[in-house]
């Protein structure tokens, strides 16, 4: 557990004339990041040097490890934080200043205004950031995933190298990519790279882990991304909100004719009335009614004042025009008028500060989210940023499809590959940012490097093939013995998918990991809707969804197996049998029927048309199979059939 000091610095919150929204929000920032951070202090003080020198000296002689000031950073003769703290530092780290100062000039470039800093005091790592809640929490989220390594490694005394190093592997970011590769030796429990096939293991070193300890391990590696700021245009299915969004204004910010018609006096009541005049969507200020006249109106138009019922069209007819072809009079049929009749009042669909969208709300292909935020006059929204995820397939003998030249007829041994397009089109369609890799050679040298260019740009790699036994199956010993990853889980006790295979890369001060899925076709997949979808829409933010939870990641429901033959079950593995998932409105239940007979994992058919994985219990004597009738649990992977 790491202390930390929140110190606010302004002036009129110290008064009282203005409240504090820095703090509380830096605050809720660290407890939602993965390590263990409690706030241990709090306080605000005027803008005065002594004040703020003596408070983090006084904290960071207390006990705290971690010390944020923000507020008072900027370039007017009040703001004087940095001058207060920096006398304090026993050792200045302008990478960290400049690291805050670079992320947050990609967001605004107000942020050169702001004189952020970072140094050494008495122990504690002290963060000077500007006080605005935005821009403290903006300034603090570009190194916040290094924070926990500064804090201890400011605090330690005798060296630093026990930080470094964990059981022979690499413990932080801060290696460069040759203290990753080390010598190159075996570490872990992959095959030593270059030991020759000879000295290879018989049998795979990697226990074999449950599927739902696999996903928990998955998920206990992964956060929710950055909250990131964007415009109306760039928000996209996936996205999630990371804060509420208020109405900026009413909406409509007039009263609107509900339709074409003629406003009109109530009182009046039916009769026979002069035009006054016509107004049209988007026109300006329309004159007062009179008395005994009508205005005509188009749907949306500005009712004129004076009026207070507007009467349809269809409910009117013409008693004379004037000679340039407008209505000079018309009738007015209608039996009943009533005062607001047809007409929407000033905010009436949103009115200004109500709450229009929570934080935790999707953004889905629907369009009623875009609407909604379209018409709230808000200008940009703050949103968990969308996985950027490579995807390469792996093997000598894969023929890349997706490239400038496609040959018409396989050489001998050759296949082409299936797993890399598919891969890229589930990950769009989960809202994923992609960097399509290629087909990757069967080389250590190759797949290291290509791995690790693209760690230094992505969150993660998705990669195919290269997970198993065979004698060129580097995609392990180049994680642990060339990236210094470690290996979360290298076998799953399932069926396909069996070699499924998520390690974690430590790289700049950041967790990026791999999912390394095996070769067969459908096994990618299913690996793929198991473990990666879940991960990447824990990234996305999804758990900040108001009632989120597993069921939020990985969906599932309860159906009936409706096969007319029955499927014995795998005595050894639960099996994941890809199935059709379809809504039964007589019975009011869901059924799910396979999609092939034939359901081996090289066969991609199996696939096609699936919305669903169902999940299979390993068979017994007492139960060897399923048959029509059975409730089995449907894992959704796409829309089911309604």
């Amino acid at each position: 557990m790491t202390a930390v000091g929140l110190l606010t610095v302004s002036t009129q919150c110290a008064r009282g004339t203005a409240v504090d929204t820095s703090g509380p929000a830096l605050e809720k920032l660290l407890l939602a990041h993965k390590h263990d951070w409690t706030v241990a202090e709090r306080q605000i003080v005027g803008d005065d040097k002594a004040a703020i020198a003596s408070t983090v000296r006084r904290w960071s002689q207390q006990g705290c490890q971690l010390i944020i000031v923000s507020g008072g950073t900027g370039i007017s003769a009040d703001d004087v934080t940095v001058e207060a703290i920096e006398p304090l530092f026993s050792k200045r780290l302008p990478a960290l200043a400049t690291a805050m100062t670079v992320g947050s000039l990609g967001i605004t470039p107000f942020a050169a205004l702001s004189q952020v800093a970072a140094g050494v005091a008495g122990g504690a790592l002290v963060l000077a950031v500007p006080g605005s809640r935005k821009g403290a929490v903006e300034n603090v989220q570009q190194i916040l995933d290094v924070l926990p390594h500064a804090v201890d490694t400011a605090a330690a005394t005798g060296g630093t190298r026990h930080l470094h190093k964990e059981g022979g592997h690499v413990a932080c970011g801060c290696a460069r990519p040759g203290d990753l590769a080390g010598d190159g030796s075996a570490q872990g429990l992959s095959n030593e790279l270059g030991a020759g096939v000879a000295r290879r293991a018989r049998a795979s070193p990697y226990p074999m882990v449950a599927e739902a300890a696999a996903l928990e391990r998955v998920l206990a590696c992964v956060d929710a991304l950055p909250v990131r700021r964007v415009g109306l245009a760039e928000l996209a299915p996936g996205h999630v909100l990371a804060e509420d969004v208020a109405a900026q204004e009413n909406v409509p910010g007039y009263r609107a004719s509900v339709m074409d018609g003629y406003a009109m006096i109530a009182a009046d009541g039916p009769g026979v009335f002069a035009v006054q005049a016509a107004m049209t969507a988007g026109m300006g200020s329309a004159p007062e009614l009179q008395p005994g006249t009508v205005v005509r109106v188009a749907t949306g138009a500005p009712v004129p004042p004076g009026a207070d019922a507007v009467v349809m069209v269809e409910d009117t007819e013409l008693v004379s025009e004037a000679g340039s072809g407008e209505e000079r009079e018309v009738r007015i049929r209608a039996a009943t008028i009533v005062a607001g009749q047809n007409i929407r009042p000033i905010g009436h669909d949103l009115r200004a500060g109500a709450i229009v969208a929570r934080a935790g709300a999707r953004i889905t292909a629907v369009g009623g989210e875009i609407g909604t935020l379209a018409i709230s006059g808000n200008r940009d929204f703050a949103v968990y940023a969308m996985p950027r995820i490579a995807v390469m397939s792996t093997g000598d003998e894969v023929v890349d499809v997706l490239g400038a030249r496609v040959p018409a007829a396989l050489a001998y041994g050759a296949i082409r590959d299936s797993n890399r397009p598919a891969l890229l089109a589930a990950l769009r369609a989960l809202g994923c940012e992609v960097e399509d890799l290629g087909v990757v050679r069967d080389e250590p040298d190759v797949l290291a490097q290509t791995i690790r260019g693209a760690l230094r740009s992505c969150d993660g790699v998705v990669s195919t093939g290269g997970v198993s036994m065979g004698e060129r199956d580097w995609i392990k010993p180049v994680v642990e013995q060339r990236l210094g990853g470690e290996i979360q889980f290298g076998r799953v006790l399932m069926k396909p998918s069996k070699p499924t295979t998520f390690a974690t890369v430590p790289l700049h001060g950041h967790t990026r990991f791999v999912f390394a899925l095996p070769g067969n076709p459908v096994s990618a997949l299913v690996a793929f809707h198991m473990f990666v979808a879940p991960a990447i829409r824990k990234l996305a933010g999804h758990l900040a969804s108001p009632g989120a939870d597993a069921q939020t990641l990985r969906p599932q429901v309860s159906a009936l197996f409706d096969e007319a033959e029955p499927v014995v079950l795998d005595r050894v593995r639960p099996e994941y049998v890809r199935a059709l998932l379809v809504w039964d409105h007589a019975r009011s239940l869901w059924t799910v029927r396979l999609t092939d007979r034939g359901q081996q994992s090289s066969r991609m058919a199996s696939m096609q048309s699936a919305n669903a994985l169902v999940a299979l219990p390993v068979g017994t004597e007492q139960r060897r199979q399923i048959a029509r009738g059975d409730t089995v649990t449907a894992i959704v992977i796409g829309t089911p059939q309604f």
